[in-house]
């Protein structure tokens, strides 16, 4: 009996997932039906939501993935377009379409190894495929073979002669090998087989132009467009070509025609884009205004409108217009970007993070997703996984240049000088133009100690921009590298006097005085610059002049000098720690504790700089505990004050108790300070107490990266390292150390002697 009732059962259950199936089917076949009838009007928004419920249904529907992708394409949407096709090709590996739209989708997206594999696929069942044999081509070229990638194209000419684009496409393949006569000659083919292509007149347009040949290719595009004057490309082109050799207004009636022939949502984008570089903000406007009214392009226009009330500092109406586009597309993945840009803009990170978050949830095959994260994750430093994110960067778009300069900067935080110049050399491959690239390779090839190949990357700097404060700080900051501090001394003095508040500059200029046994002279100089700025209009400078007083033995003016500094800028934690210093120094801890409690009582304004400062007299007297309530109390006061949070983050981290309130307060700091050393040594030695030795080192070296001269940081980094098990970079660090500190060579010794530091 008991058989035939799970025989029953098995049959009931048998049927309702039988029935669930073809219902299933039945509502997939529904909405592509649906999604195809708004495909054929063009309301291709609609197409998507359409096809997105049969996917939904039947998540393995390849042709539906197929539709899918096509109607994103449509509405411009490339990220979501990839992934469909993908997806697709993955389902229908004998779909040849779906396998090229697949392989064109990540050969543009980067991801050429992929694109490569689905283009050989393709070639194995059709191996005279000429769209495959091209794709094939470009992925092999991307990849840097470019032997194999003419190979391609050259099979593709044999298979198809007449084919005007795969002579062009050799054409560009010769030029990228660095071949222009063989270019020139496989364009001009291109025009011989097919004198009335319009493509082929573009193609050697293109040729001409990216040749600085201005006239031929003025020419070729006109006879392209005599050709054809309705191409939606061939317009758009020439309207290009117009705008990048300086004559913008030439383009106008082009940019005109591209839209009226091509009427697609990316063409009137692509026209206000035009009218916003010539200042015509009236004329964008009205055309996103009426883009916005259509179902295709409201996303797209919304996103530009928002972009140009922020940048107008409209910022209420530019997150009403992203609330807009979330009322209808919750998810919406460019709206999340765009709010995550704008949030981390006003300085408000942790809520850049959440909007980055659900980003890349919902499109994880998006660059710029992550892209945003990483910035976020670096602002609220969290640095190892803001290093992840701009890894996965790189894993979408290989050759994305934001990513590589912002994986460089981070490797450059963490004192990989060496990982950050290789970064940097792949990005200046890709903008051999860009300052910002080459600047940032200097300083990376000057940290690593590759002073021979920053030779010339300082020069070319140097030659870019001869009157720039910064170029000129780069070249002393190498000439210091050499140890050749005359001509670093040159290099200061004319940043200095093209900038008289570059503050590296003065800083080396009186670190030079004093390595050159002239203190007189840096007295003079701080004195001069002290003169020439308005009272109290820089805390870095009064900290600056401090110090300066304190080592020529001038404690009365550096001790004025840090507390004006204080008094301007809260936030600074080196004038706090250098008047502690001075403090303790004179035995006058109990005098000043005295002071500043009683400003505390009688000027609640200056109440959270006051008790901060009775915590580090506290803590300077070793009464701890004390120091602790000084802390707590501040942030009671203001919870966003920075040295307050530092402090009491180290008092409890050296107690080893509240270790995860340290580490918030930790962050806290870190987030408003990131440039500083004590909260870059704090951070580390939070994390080294919490026995997160891998994250404690990234602290550290950031620190060390900051002020280079700091023992405590490399002995903490030692310490982090032995923890970490690598014994080797330990003691090199503590030998730094130990250079710097003699003092600290007992301890030193005593870490290294014990297995785990």
């Amino acid at each position: 009996m008991p058989s035939r009732i799970a025989a029953v059962l098995s049959s009931v259950v048998a049927i309702v997932v039988v029935s669930c199936s073809q219902n299933s089917q039945e509502l997939t076949r529904k909405y592509v039906a649906s999604g195809d009838e708004y495909a054929a009007k063009k309301n291709y928004s609609e197409a998507v939501i359409q096809y997105r419920k049969a996917v939904s249904k039947d998540p393995s529907a390849g042709e539906a993935r197929l539709k899918l992708g096509d109607a994103y394409t449509r509405t411009g949407d490339k990220n979501n377009a990839l992934r469909e096709y993908v997806r697709a090709a993955d389902l229908l590996p004998n779909n040849t379409q779906a396998q090229l739209r697949a392989a064109k989708g990540l050969l543009e997206s980067g991801q050429f190894a992929d694109a490569k594999e689905r283009a050989l696929g393709v070639l194995k069942n059709e191996p005279k495929n000429v769209d495959a044999l091209v794709l094939a081509g470009y992925s092999m070229a991307a990849l840097k073979d470019l032997d194999g990638a003419i190979s391609h194209v050259e099979q593709a000419v044999d298979a198809d002669p007449r084919n005007v684009m795969v002579y062009t496409n050799l054409g560009l393949l010769e030029l990228a090998k660095g071949g222009r006569p063989a270019a020139e000659s496989a364009l001009k083919r291109a025009v011989e087989v097919a004198p009335k292509s319009s493509d082929a007149h573009l193609s050697l347009a293109n040729f001409y132009w990216a040749g600085n040949q201005v006239a031929d290719a003025e020419r070729e595009f006109k006879t392209a467009l005599e050709l054809d004057p309705e191409s939606s490309v061939g317009n758009r082109a020439f309207a290009v070509f117009y705008t990048g050799t300086g004559r913008p207004a030439e383009a106008e009636p082009y940019f005109k025609r591209y839209v009226a022939v091509s009427k697609e949502v990316e063409a009137r984008i692509v026209l206000a884009d035009y009218y916003l570089a010539a200042n015509r903000t009236k004329d964008a406007l009205a055309e996103l205004d009426g883009l916005v009214q259509t179902p295709d392009g409201f996303v797209v226009a919304k996103l530009r409108l928002a972009a140009i009330d922020y940048t107008n500092k409209r910022k209420p109406e530019a997150y009403s217009a992203l609330d807009e586009i979330f009322k209808r597309e919750p998810k919406n993945d460019s709206a999340l970007i765009q709010k995550s840009r704008f949030l981390y803009s006003d300085g408000k990170y942790a809520e850049a993070l959440v909007a980055a978050n659900t980003a890349t949830e919902v499109n994880p095959a998006s660059p710029q997703a992550h892209y945003v994260r990483g910035l976020a994750l670096e602002a609220t430093g969290a640095f190892d996984d803001a290093t992840k994110a701009f890894q996965d960067v790189l894993k979408l778009s290989p050759n994305a240049v934001a990513g590589q300069v912002e994986l460089a900067k981070m490797f450059l935080l963490r004192g990989d000088s060496s990982a950050a110049a290789e970064f940097l050399g792949q990005a200046l491959k890709s903008q051999p133009r860009s300052y910002l690239v080459r600047f940032l390779l200097a300083r990376a090839l000057i940290g690593s100690g590759q002073l021979a190949r920053a030779d010339a990357e300082v020069s070319a700097v140097a030659r870019t921009t001869p009157n720039s404060s910064d170029a000129q700080n780069l070249v002393g900051d190498y000439y210091m590298a050499k140890r050749d501090t005359s001509h670093a001394k040159e290099a200061f003095a004319r940043a200095f006097e093209l900038n008289p508040k570059s503050m590296h500059a003065l800083t080396s200029l009186v670190r030079i005085d004093f390595l050159e046994g002239k203190p007189d002279a840096a007295r003079s100089l701080i004195e001069d610059q002290l003169k020439k700025t308005a009272p109290n209009s820089s805390a870095t400078l009064l900290a600056l002049a401090g110090k300066t007083y304190y080592s020529v033995h001038d404690s009365a003016r550096a001790e004025k000098m840090f507390r004006d500094s204080l008094a301007l800028d809260p936030t600074n934690i080196d004038a706090y720690a250098s008047l502690g210093a001075l403090l303790k120094s004179e035995g006058r801890l109990d005098q000043a504790r005295g002071e500043y409690e009683e400003v505390s009582r009688r000027l609640p304004k200056n109440a959270v700089v006051a008790k901060t400062m009775v915590g580090i007299i506290l803590s300077l007297q070793d009464k701890h505990d004390e120091a602790a309530k000084q802390y707590e109390q501040a942030l009671a006061l203001d919870p966003r004050s920075a040295v307050a949070a530092n402090n009491l983050a180290w008092e409890y981290a050296e107690r080893g108790a509240n270790l995860d309130v340290a580490l918030s307060l930790a962050q806290t700091a870190k987030a408003r300070m990131p440039n500083s050393s004590e909260v870059s040594d704090t951070l580390g030695w939070v994390y080294y107490k919490k026995g997160l030795a891998s994250l404690a080192i990234t602290a550290f070296l950031q620190g060390a990266e900051q002020e280079p001269n700091k023992a405590s940081l490399h002995y903490h980094l030692g310490l982090a390292y032995l923890k970490n098990g690598d014994r080797s970079n330990a003691r090199r660090s503590m030998d730094r150390a130990v250079t710097l500190d003699p003092q600290l060579a007992d301890q030193a010794k005593q870490a290294l002697a014990t297995p785990k530091g």
